[in-house]
């Protein structure tokens, strides 16, 4: 539980580290089990604590990622099961909700896959890189609610990766009927990214591609979640091409390449 108070005449927030009731847990273990048949390990859901194991979790991860140079709440205050952190301004979600210009969301989208690439450049991870969870102030891109820590099931990589199909799926419904300009925020951050993180998310993408189909027949949210897989796969697959164009380019020759003449070579002798 999240409540806005005034302290010292500036926004702060109340956060209570109160147990789930027994829906959630339900609808966790449902979901596990399903990426996991999938296998897209990258995401499932992490441990979720209550009380003072929960206050823990998050305050090691806003020291920690305070310490990548990552905008995070600072700590005011604690009491038992709660943490007093500072205000970082309107969500992104909310913003994106009330713009009336296409332009200004890809402004705002870019800006922040920009913070969160460098975020992961500087050794970072999110977890729950939805819009909810993402600030955009005065001060720039911030963000918030880490009382889960994704590294306790998976590795780095997976947990940046994670990062990205939550992002880009959490955006996508911004983006109908322009699917291709989020195609290309999200192919502008790709090339930057460490080899096996975009390779994982190249790979979920490809795992879920099956929702592009579907999406179409199971509503408008599926739809713009299924079209932002859609977008996120392409961006990848975009970032491959750009990859064997530049080593034929550099190298004078690919292993690639030469590995297709090979099979052609013997195909006609």
């Amino acid at each position: 539980m999240v409540q806005r108070f005034s302290l010292g005449g500036r926004v702060a927030w109340l956060k209570r580290y109160d147990p789930d009731g027994w829906l959630r847990p339900a609808l966790v273990t449902l979901w596990n089990g399903l990426v996991t048949r999938l296998d897209l390990q990258a995401l499932r859901s992490p441990p979720r604590h209550a009380g003072e194991a929960a206050k823990a979790v998050e305050a090691r991860r806003l020291q920690t990622l305070s310490a990548c140079g990552a905008p995070v709440p600072r700590i005011l205050g604690e009491g038992p099961r709660s943490l007093i952190l500072s205000d970082m301004g309107p969500t992104l979600a909310h913003r994106l909700k009330r713009l009336t210009s296409a332009n200004d969301a890809d402004v705002l989208v870019r800006q922040t896959a920009r913070a969160i690439g460098e975020l992961h450049r500087h050794g970072g991870y999110l977890g729950q890189a939805f819009a909810r969870n993402i600030t955009v102030g005065d001060s720039g891109v911030g963000f918030i609610d880490f009382e889960e820590d994704p590294s306790e099931i998976m590795s780095l990589s997976q947990a940046q990766a994670r990062d990205w199909v939550m992002f880009t799926t959490g955006v996508g419904p911004y983006f109908t009927g322009r699917m291709d300009v989020l195609t290309g925020l999200i192919h502008d951050e790709a090339v930057a990214m460490e080899p096996a993180v975009a390779s994982e998310v190249r790979r979920i993408a490809q795992r879920l591609s099956f929702l592009e189909r579907a999406g179409r027949l199971l509503g408008r949210k599926t739809a713009a979640i299924a079209g932002a897989i859609g977008a996120m796969r392409k961006g990848f697959a975009l970032l491959a091409i750009g990859a064997f164009i530049v080593d034929l380019a550099s190298d004078g020759d690919c292993d690639m390449w030469l590995a297709m003449m090979d099979v052609v070579q013997r195909a006609t002798t």
